[in-house]
């Protein structure tokens, strides 16, 4: 029983570095190699983990090589575009100006529900408020709306406000976020001087976002709200 499980661990954190190496997709942007990358690793993971009979480096060598043909695939169609297109395909037009490529439908075998339930999600309810509707590789249809459709901007309106930056955060759950310090440009100095000013420690702090601007929102651990901005 502890042989199995250990064996289970093992298979277990061997998938999960496996799926880390290909990259951060989500399965319905999955390329179809990858697809089936993903679901050869998942049959050939069950085989060493239901039997202990078997060497568990029969299980791990045809993960780490599919792993690698992925890796060399996707190097090959990152230098040859061709070969993508040949396994990956081309974006296909469903709707133009508003009329419905009914061909188009049929070459992606996609039901004109499919397709309404697909512009549903993106609050679009009427063919006339779509310009172009493209097909992706990936299945997802991506929207460009029609003019008369398209929502109002700031820069429209000529009323865009100073760009502060997009605040990323940098404390979470009371322990530092690496990533969202290098994301907003600052370190953990600035960061330690805006809780000094709101005499808070770091380790009273729940959450923590800051912008490159300067500009920071505080949750702490008893649920007070602090939010402002200091010059950088």
């Amino acid at each position: 029983m502890l042989i199995s499980a250990i064996r289970t661990l093992i298979i277990y954190l061997l998938v999960i570095l496996s799926i880390r190496i290909m990259g951060k997709r989500q399965i319905s942007e999955l390329r179809p190699s990858e697809l089936v990358v993903a679901l050869l690793i998942s049959d050939l993971a069950i085989v060493p983990m239901q039997d202990t009979g078997t060497p568990l480096l029969y299980g791990i060598l045809p993960i780490f090589l599919l792993v690698a043909l992925e890796l060399l695939l996707s190097g090959i169609m990152l230098k040859f575009p061709a070969v993508e297109r040949l396994i990956s395909g081309n974006p296909v037009t469903v709707i133009r100006h508003g009329n419905l490529d009914v061909q188009a439908l049929k070459k992606l075998r996609m039901s004109v529900d499919d397709l309404m339930e697909a512009l549903r999600l993106q609050n679009i309810f009427k063919l006339s408020e779509v310009d172009y509707a493209l097909a992706e590789t990936n299945g997802h249809i991506t929207v460009y709306p029609a003019p008369a459709a398209k929502p109002v901007t700031c820069g429209d309106l000529n009323a865009c406000q100073p760009d502060a930056g997009m605040p990323a955060l940098v404390i979470s759950d009371s322990v530092f976020c690496p990533w969202g310090l290098e994301l907003c440009g600052q370190d953990q100095k600035t960061v330690y001087d805006i809780l000094k000013k709101k005499k808070l420690s770091e380790k009273q702090v729940f959450l923590m976002t800051l912008s490159a601007g300067g500009q920071f929102f505080i949750l702490t651990d008893e649920g007070k709200q602090l939010s402002g901005e200091v010059k950088l």
